[in-house]
Protein backbone atom coordinates (compact mmCIF):
# COMPACT_ATOMS: atom_id res chain seq x y z
CA UNK A 1 0.00 0.00 0.00
CA UNK A 2 0.47 3.51 -0.73
CA UNK A 3 -0.27 7.27 0.59
CA UNK A 4 -3.62 8.54 -1.36
CA UNK A 5 -3.66 12.00 -1.69
CA UNK A 6 -6.16 14.04 -0.36
CA UNK A 7 -7.31 17.51 -1.15
CA UNK A 8 -9.81 20.01 -0.48
CA UNK A 9 -11.41 21.30 -3.66
CA UNK A 10 -14.44 24.01 -2.65
CA UNK A 11 -14.60 22.03 0.80
CA UNK A 12 -15.04 18.53 -1.09
CA UNK A 13 -12.51 15.87 -0.17
CA UNK A 14 -10.74 15.32 -3.69
CA UNK A 15 -8.65 11.74 -3.63
CA UNK A 16 -5.93 11.54 -5.74
CA UNK A 17 -1.74 10.11 -5.81
CA UNK A 18 0.93 11.91 -4.79
CA UNK A 19 3.93 13.55 -6.88
CA UNK A 20 6.22 11.30 -5.45
CA UNK A 21 4.38 8.07 -5.96
CA UNK A 22 3.72 9.45 -9.47
CA UNK A 23 7.45 9.49 -10.10
CA UNK A 24 8.19 6.16 -8.35
CA UNK A 25 5.71 4.03 -9.90
CA UNK A 26 4.13 5.39 -12.85
CA UNK A 27 0.87 6.38 -13.42
CA UNK A 28 -2.24 4.44 -12.05
CA UNK A 29 -5.03 3.30 -13.64
CA UNK A 30 -8.17 3.33 -11.24
CA UNK A 31 -10.06 0.25 -10.67
CA UNK A 32 -12.43 1.15 -7.92
CA UNK A 33 -12.53 3.49 -5.13
CA UNK A 34 -13.67 3.32 -1.93
CA UNK A 35 -14.82 5.43 1.41
CA UNK A 36 -15.42 3.95 4.60
CA UNK A 37 -16.12 5.35 7.96
CA UNK A 38 -13.35 3.62 10.16
CA UNK A 39 -14.81 5.68 13.53
CA UNK A 40 -17.22 3.04 14.16
CA UNK A 41 -16.59 -0.71 14.63
CA UNK A 42 -16.79 -2.71 12.41
CA UNK A 43 -15.30 -0.41 9.62
CA UNK A 44 -18.28 0.52 7.49
CA UNK A 45 -18.45 1.20 3.69
CA UNK A 46 -20.33 4.36 2.70
CA UNK A 47 -19.33 4.99 -0.65
CA UNK A 48 -18.02 3.20 -3.38
CA UNK A 49 -16.94 3.53 -7.63
CA UNK A 50 -16.28 0.89 -9.37
CA UNK A 51 -14.97 0.96 -13.00
CA UNK A 52 -17.00 -1.12 -15.54
CA UNK A 53 -16.62 -2.80 -19.29
CA UNK A 54 -12.89 -2.65 -18.32
CA UNK A 55 -11.87 0.40 -18.66
CA UNK A 56 -10.06 2.12 -15.97
CA UNK A 57 -9.34 5.95 -15.96
CA UNK A 58 -6.05 7.31 -15.01
CA UNK A 59 -4.66 8.66 -11.62
CA UNK A 60 -2.12 11.45 -11.44
CA UNK A 61 -0.84 13.64 -9.18
CA UNK A 62 -2.29 17.05 -10.90
CA UNK A 63 -5.71 15.62 -11.28
CA UNK A 64 -8.08 14.32 -8.37
CA UNK A 65 -11.61 12.41 -8.26
CA UNK A 66 -13.96 14.69 -5.51
CA UNK A 67 -16.01 12.52 -3.37
CA UNK A 68 -19.47 12.05 -4.80
CA UNK A 69 -18.44 12.68 -8.50
CA UNK A 70 -19.21 9.10 -10.30
CA UNK A 71 -16.61 9.27 -13.57
CA UNK A 72 -17.72 8.05 -16.95
CA UNK A 73 -17.71 4.24 -17.34
CA UNK A 74 -18.44 3.80 -13.44
CA UNK A 75 -20.99 2.10 -11.06
CA UNK A 76 -21.54 3.84 -8.09
CA UNK A 77 -24.28 5.03 -5.96
CA UNK A 78 -25.05 8.57 -4.32
CA UNK A 79 -22.79 9.38 -1.69
CA UNK A 80 -24.06 10.27 1.60
CA UNK A 81 -22.89 13.96 3.17
CA UNK A 82 -19.86 13.20 5.50
CA UNK A 83 -20.27 14.20 8.92
CA UNK A 84 -17.87 16.52 11.06
CA UNK A 85 -15.84 14.29 13.78
CA UNK A 86 -15.93 11.24 11.82
CA UNK A 87 -12.85 9.26 10.00
CA UNK A 88 -12.80 8.52 6.86
CA UNK A 89 -10.71 5.81 4.91
CA UNK A 90 -10.05 6.04 1.26
CA UNK A 91 -8.80 3.31 -0.82
CA UNK A 92 -7.75 4.02 -4.95
CA UNK A 93 -7.55 0.35 -6.17
CA UNK A 94 -4.70 -0.01 -8.98
CA UNK A 95 -1.17 0.74 -10.44
CA UNK A 96 0.10 -0.09 -13.60
CA UNK A 97 1.74 -3.35 -13.24
CA UNK A 98 0.07 -4.88 -10.36
CA UNK A 99 -3.86 -4.24 -10.73
CA UNK A 100 -4.37 -5.26 -6.82
CA UNK A 101 -2.09 -2.49 -5.65
CA UNK A 102 -3.64 0.09 -4.04
CA UNK A 103 -3.32 3.74 -2.55
CA UNK A 104 -4.95 4.65 1.16
CA UNK A 105 -5.46 8.00 3.59
CA UNK A 106 -7.74 8.53 6.15
CA UNK A 107 -9.31 12.37 6.24
CA UNK A 108 -11.96 14.00 8.80
CA UNK A 109 -13.57 16.73 8.77
CA UNK A 110 -13.73 20.03 11.63
CA UNK A 111 -16.50 21.96 12.07
CA UNK A 112 -15.43 25.64 11.87
CA UNK A 113 -17.11 28.56 13.55
CA UNK A 114 -19.27 30.27 11.03
CA UNK A 115 -17.95 28.35 7.92
CA UNK A 116 -17.49 25.32 6.29
CA UNK A 117 -16.10 22.11 7.95
CA UNK A 118 -12.33 21.74 7.26
CA UNK A 119 -10.73 19.02 5.63
CA UNK A 120 -8.07 17.76 7.82
CA UNK A 121 -5.34 14.59 6.70
CA UNK A 122 -4.60 12.43 9.07
CA UNK A 123 -0.64 11.04 8.41
CA UNK A 124 0.01 7.58 8.29
CA UNK A 125 2.24 6.11 11.09
CA UNK A 126 0.81 8.65 13.71
CA UNK A 127 -0.89 7.73 16.52
CA UNK A 128 -3.97 9.45 15.15
CA UNK A 129 -4.18 7.25 12.09
CA UNK A 130 -3.50 4.02 14.50
CA UNK A 131 -6.32 5.13 16.88
CA UNK A 132 -8.70 6.51 13.97
CA UNK A 133 -9.30 9.99 15.31
CA UNK A 134 -9.40 13.28 14.16
CA UNK A 135 -6.23 15.32 14.84
CA UNK A 136 -8.17 19.05 14.93
CA UNK A 137 -5.07 20.66 14.84
CA UNK A 138 -3.76 18.94 11.59
CA UNK A 139 -3.87 21.76 8.44
CA UNK A 140 -5.73 21.34 5.76
CA UNK A 141 -3.98 20.66 2.34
Amino acid sequence: MADADVTSINGVPCFSISKKEERRNGQPFLGALSVSDVTVKPTTGIWGVLMTDGKKIPLSSTNCIPYGNIPAHADAASAPELKTGRVYEVFLNGRPADPTYGYVAKFCLVQQVSAKPRLVVIKSHTQAWLDDTCPARNSAR
